[in-house]
């Protein structure tokens, strides 16, 4: 619980998408990444971080030469703001999941 707890005073919001309801959405800055808790009580990774984009995680991929947040045929430029905001995003929550205790024995 301390880790949701942190992730709350650093102002992430949470969410659950209906194509993966055992998975929590952590959401900030626009972002999201799908975390999955182990048995051991930590928080992990489940999916790639990514772009909200209509309300679904639109991934960060490379396209034509160019870095772009997909999802199905909609598509966002990742550049400026959005871009900045997704590496700090990947950074902050990659920096909490790093340093997790394990909570059960």
């Amino acid at each position: 619980m301390e880790f949701l707890e942190e992730l709350v005073r650093r102002e992430f919001t949470f969410r659950v998408f209906e194509a993966y309801p055992k998975q929590l959405g952590a959401v900030k800055y626009n972002c999201v990444m799908l975390l999955d808790l182990l048995p051991d009580g930590r928080w992990t990774r489940f999916s790639a971080p990514g772009l909200l984009i209509d309300e679904q995680i639109g991934l960060l991929i490379e396209r034509n030469a160019r870095l772009v947040f997909v999802h199905k045929a909609q598509e966002v430029p990742a550049e400026g703001e959005p871009l900045e905001n997704y590496r700090r995003f990947v950074q902050e929550l990659d920096e909490l999941l790093a340093g997790q205790a394990p909570t059960t024995p």
